[in-house]
């Protein structure tokens, strides 16, 4: 049985669309509990990706385990995803950021 997909409206003005929040990209920064580390990535299944960040299946993140989100963004596609990934962990994005995870208070 499949799951009812969740609507939203359609700017067209044509009624609603489906939207399926499976196919959507996450852009998300975790925070590790034990120290002050900080990771940026992008998934499609963010709660199977923060499963492999805790239990050491990613060598850039295993030495600093365990971890929350701290924070995610979503995106229709993986290239539009990836390159705000990229953005994120660079220069003005990272500044950007980081005030931004500093105003909600979980920087």
């Amino acid at each position: 049985m499949r799951r009812p997909r969740k609507s939203f409206p359609d700017t067209s003005g044509r009624g609603f669309k489906s939207l399926s929040l499976r196919n959507m990209y996450q852009v998300y920064v975790l925070k590790s509990v034990t120290d002050n580390f900080h990771y940026i990535g992008h998934t499609k299944d963010i709660s199977l990706r923060l499963n492999e960040h805790n239990r050491g299946k990613v060598r850039s993140t295993k030495a600093h385990r365990p971890y929350t989100v701290i924070y995610t963004e979503n995106y229709w596609t993986k290239s539009a995803a990836q390159k705000r990934e990229y953005y994120l962990k660079r220069g003005e994005g990272n500044q950007w950021l980081r005030n931004h995870l500093k105003e909600l208070q979980v920087w």
